[in-house]
């Protein structure tokens, strides 16, 4: 076993924060628990300016705490702690997720061992628990916080119901994962929560500076540069992401405020893209699927056929939510620059 375990590479686990104290502790307690050479595993925490004890918590589990030179940035946030870690291996965990098995670790970091070539390793759901909110039970049981992403064929993970990854060119599979190439008009919204990717590449062929990083769009860039194997692990990452309805749209929409819809942000990726036709034909789907309610109760249907969950149900609802969101948020954007 001393061998086997030296010959697992070395990795450096990045949580960035920002005033996450009433998650943290299970997140960071989680991490410490894995089966992982502990002598093989960098613990850094980027803090965007906390306000609580988020700091204290990740100082008490042994990480490395470093304050973000651009406050309130969590995309700043992740470039640095690329830019600090050691290793070539990141694993980047947000501050709201937990490992769902002592050996998450190990099943995430199989194919970056099999395969040089791999670039980005993401898990093929979240994970369910149904003692958990509604909010929280609706986006695990469908595998995404935003609907409009689920249709247009974007997702980072799939339904409950769906029990392969079934996106992009699917190249081989396995019972431990799912090898993928992507395109950059394919790609899901990869990049965080409980992902693995390399440092090395991303230095060299990405933008992953503190006021360039996005990321999605450092694996755009990768993509352009051939850069395209990637790895859907079978297991999955239990998310906590809200306690209601009014905060899990609110950071939502801060999320497509803040890099959707400034223009002053330069993107390479796009969940609509309005010069695609494919993009322009998906987006009037969902407003046609939300407006008559029929492929949202369907959808609802199927999944609580797997998992009898009243929270399949909230999708209709939260498909008008979220249109009449990004209706508003879209306005307010054209008000802004007239």
């Amino acid at each position: 076993m001393k061998n086997f375990n030296n010959s697992l590479p070395k990795i450096s686990i990045v949580v960035v924060t920002l005033n996450n104290e009433r998650t943290l502790s299970e997140c960071l307690k989680r991490i410490l628990e894995q089966d992982y050479p502990k002598d093989r595993i960098e613990y850094i925490n980027i803090d965007g300016g906390s306000s609580d004890q988020t700091m204290h918590i990740a100082k008490q589990f042994g990480f490395t705490c470093i304050k973000s030179s651009i406050p309130k940035n969590a995309e700043a946030q992740r470039a640095i702690g690329l830019e600090r870690a050691t290793n070539n291996l990141i694993v980047s965990i947000d501050a709201d997720n937990y490992l769902p098995e002592k050996n998450w670790l190990r099943k995430m970091i199989k194919p970056f061992v099999d395969d040089s070539a791999i670039v980005h390793a993401g898990t093929l759901h979240y994970g369910y628990r149904p003692t958990d909110t509604i909010y929280n039970r609706y986006c695990a049981l469908f595998g995404f916080v935003d609907p409009v992403v689920f249709y247009m064929g974007k997702p980072d993970r799939r339904p409950q119901y769906v029990k392969s990854w079934n996106l992009g060119k699917i190249v081989n599979e396995s019972s431990a994962y799912t090898t993928v190439i992507f395109t950059k008009d394919d790609l899901p919204t990869v990049g965080c929560n409980g992902v693995v990717y390399r440092k090395d590449v991303l230095m060299k062929y990405a933008r992953v500076t503190p006021n360039d990083f996005i990321h999605i769009d450092i694996f755009v860039d990768l993509i352009e540069k051939g850069y395209n194997k990637f790895v859907v692990v079978n297991t999955n990452l239990i998310h906590d992401t809200a306690v209601n309805l009014p905060t899990l749209i609110k950071k939502r929409m801060s999320f497509l405020t803040d890099y959707y819809m400034n223009e002053s942000v330069d993107r390479r990726y796009y969940i609509y893209n309005p010069k695609s036709a494919r993009d322009r034909l998906k987006l009037f789907l969902f407003i046609l699927y939300t407006i008559t309610l029929v492929k949202p109760i369907a959808d609802s249907l199927r999944g609580y056929w797997a998992i009898h969950d009243a929270a399949w149900f909230l999708h209709p609802v939260l498909c008008w939510v979220y249109l009449l969101s990004y209706a508003s948020a879209s306005i307010k954007q054209k008000s802004s620059y007239t």
